[in-house]
C-alpha cells in the first residue's frame, strides 16, 4: 500500500491532526517562493482589480461559484 492510499484509509480526526501537524511546519519555515512568471500574473491581476474595483466578486459569490449554483 503507497503512503498516499495509507492516509486515505485515515479516519478523519487523524487527517486533520497531519494536516495541521504540515501546516504548522509550513508556517514555521522559510517562505516560500513563487517563480517570476506566476508572481508577475499575480501582481497583473492586482493591478487590474486596482484600476476597476467593480470587477471584484464578495466571498459569498465566490463559494457560490465553486458549489455551481
Amino acid at each position: 500500500m503507497t503512503l498516499q492510499e495509507s492516509l486515505r484509509c485515515l479516519p478523519p480526526d487523524q487527517k486533520l491532526a497531519i494536516v495541521t501537524q504540515f501546516w504548522d511546519d509550513l508556517a514555521s519555515s522559510a517562505p516560500l517562493t513563487l517563480p517570476p512568471d506566476e508572481l508577475a500574473e499575480m501582481q497583473r491581476r492586482r493591478h487590474e482589480m486596482l484600476a476597476d474595483p467593480s470587477m471584484a466578486i464578495d466571498a459569498d459569490e465566490v463559494w457560490r461559484r465553486v458549489d455551481g449554483d
